[in-house]
């Protein structure tokens, strides 16, 4: 039984000596390993999308949430729209 213990033992041990080695000797011949590229940050909302202005007050709106009027206006509220139409 300590035998087998033994042989065991010395597996272990040659396998981290073989393993110590091996990375040793890539990195003489290979040099240090380069450091993991960092991430870019995630865009953020007011950057990834661009204001358009309202036609009657000059107010900055996300296009998602601006009404269409006529040709290309667009307008920050169903006021606005009213004021420039009538």
């Amino acid at each position: 039984m300590t035998r087998i213990l033994g042989i065991i033992l010395l597996l272990v041990v040659l396998r981290l000596a073989v393993k110590s080695f091996s990375a040793q000797l890539k990195a003489a011949v290979f040099g240090p390993p380069a450091p993991a590229p960092k991430a870019p940050p995630p865009p953020s909302a007011a950057v990834a999308e661009t204001l358009v202005q309202c036609a009657a007050c000059g107010t900055y709106v996300v296009p998602g949430r601006a009404l269409k009027g006529r040709g290309e206006a667009v307008f920050c509220s169903e006021a606005c729209r009213r004021q420039v139409a009538g």
